[in-house]
């Protein structure tokens, strides 16, 4: 019986596999042209697979190679000359199931010509040669004379026998070749895509089948946006629920995907998200100003802060502007790069306050709540927001760090940055099998806040409500105010908070 992969390359005989055929079709119809071409993605998207998958396809036709760079570092000619001969030895054992393909390494990196021409003689088959981790081979002299080669070859490729060569990495080559690269025209160049909806769907569905085990509608559509399609993340989160949180009951529910959703953000140290925490806190400033400040980023390849946090599959191109595409990466590096509240918890929360003054027959008073935050607010905001540029996460993480006091006091869950209907709701509290919506906006005009309403009438219908929270910081107001708004059936409760204030020693 197969299973989720959460390592590695995935074994298509024991594990879950998605077809790509688009893509696939893309890369079988360069080589078929003769075309040499670069292939890209950031890390655990899967490309190490899908260029597997390729060799399976055409090893028949072709004679296909592939070989990795990843320890080709501070390798001198001689080095590696051998390495690269080695690689390509146990690479064509893999495949093939037969010993040695290279007896004798080239004299120098010129003579890997004569190499591949004598390859293509003696076996009769066209190569098609695959280099992943391209761009981790650090010696700039040697990896200049082997694009030459390349290059070399590329012109007379018929007659050496090269079908193709397809150079790998989690990122853009195009600082890496340059002039010497000519073969490699930019219009040459893949991206290897996260997993779309249909094929998220199609990966649970493989284990419905071969088990009989059901995940709910609701739990595909939570593994769908929280991994973003991620496909490590997705195997991850679909093996969790069927090894450990549903482990021999025959339904996958809602209650099964929240204690997995829990673990991965507060129990587990999971590989993925560990390796996303680690590389965001490098440029914890501008990461904050992506989460923080939606769309106030463009994507810049060529920017190395964002080169970096891209690469490292921390951020995205989300049409021209820099995001955290994967909802379950955007909470872990909330919940990591959020302050503590430390002595603020008294003060939120003081001895007497309990979260049975705001609930009346499980419906939580959330305009009640609020009124004690604001309470608190004239209390301490001198103190928290006097004087600070902030990110509109901040406030954010105040709120949130409110009301998650109360809330959970009694078994109920704040949630931040949540999917809802191809969107994403700032805060929502989940309270009784009841969800209260809450959108956050910071210091902002009258369109915005126009569009702030619209937005937020669009998630209360997706969500099929009646009501939501509007919260807005603003360091232009003279007083805190409360109003309500209603349009086409929707209720809206808008709360504006003050945040320009007097000096703490003038505070009575």
């Amino acid at each position: 019986m197969r299973r989720f992969c959460t390592s590695g390359p995935v074994d298509k005989k024991t594990c879950y596999y998605v077809e790509r055929p688009e893509l696939m079709k893309e890369a079988i119809d360069h080589i078929e042209n003769w075309r040499y071409f670069t292939v890209s993605a950031p890390r655990q998207t899967g490309k190490t697979t899908f260029l597997n998958e390729i060799v399976e396809k055409i090893k028949d036709k072709y004679l296909p190679i592939f070989i990795s760079f990843e320890s080709y570092m501070n390798k001198d000619e001689k080095d590696f000359l051998e390495t690269l001969v080695e690689d390509i030895n146990r690479s064509y054992k893999k495949i093939y199931k037969e010993e040695k393909l290279i007896e004798k390494t080239p004299k120098n990196i010129d003579d890997i010509r004569n190499t591949i021409e004598k390859l293509y003689i003696t076996k009769g088959k066209e190569l098609v040669l695959m280099i992943d981790e391209f761009e981790r081979f650090d010696n700039e002299r040697i990896m200049n004379q082997f694009l030459h080669v390349i290059r070399t070859i590329y012109h007379n490729k018929e007659v050496y026998g090269l079908r193709s060569v397809i150079l790998i990495s989690v990122g853009y080559l195009s600082g890496i070749l340059e002039d010497n690269a000519s073969p490699f025209n930019i219009a040459e160049h893949m991206e290897v895509p996260y997993f779309t909806k249909e094929q998220v769907y199609d990966l649970l569905n493989q284990h419905e089948k071969e088990t009989g085990q059901i995940f709910e509608e609701e739990v595909k559509e939570l593994i769908w946006h929280n991994a973003g399609g991620q496909p490590g993340l997705t195997n991850a989160l679909a093996y969790d629920l069927v090894a450990k949180k549903a482990k021999n009951e025959k339904i996958i529910t809602k209650s099964h995907f929240e204690k997995t959703l829990y673990d991965y953000l507060r129990k587990y140290i999971d590989k993925n998200i560990a390796n996303i925490i680690n590389k965001a806190k490098k440029e914890k400033e501008l990461v904050m100003k992506i989460l923080f400040e939606p769309g106030s980023v463009e994507f810049n390849i060529y920017d190395e802060r964002i080169n970096y946090l891209y690469l490292n599959g921390v951020i995205d191109n989300c049409e021209g502007k820099c995001c955290v595409r994967v909802p379950l990466y955007y909470k872990a590096l909330y919940d990591r790069f959020k302050p503590q509240i430390n002595s603020e918890k008294e003060k939120m929360k003081p001895f007497g306050e309990t979260v049975k003054n705001y609930i009346s027959n499980g419906i939580l008073d959330l305009n009640k709540l609020m009124k004690r935050y604001i309470e608190y607010i004239k209390q301490r905001g001198a103190i928290m927001f006097k004087g600070r540029n902030y990110y509109e996460g901040v406030y954010q993480y105040n709120l949130d760090q409110f009301l998650s006091l109360y809330v959970e006091a009694t078994e109920g869950k704040v949630y931040p940055e949540t999917q809802v209907g191809g969107g994403r709701i700032d805060l929502l509290i989940n309270l009784n099998n009841m969800e209260y919506l809450i959108e956050i906006k910071a210091n902002i005009d009258t369109d915005e806040y126009e569009k702030a309403k619209k937005q937020l009438i669009e998630y209360i219908k997706r969500k099929g409500l009646k009501e939501g929270w509007l919260i807005i910081y603003s360091n232009t107001i003279e007083d805190f105010k409360y109003i309500i708004e209603e349009k086409d059936g929707v209720k809206i409760h808008v709360w504006f908070i003050k945040t320009n204030f007097e000096n703490p020693s003038k505070i009575k």
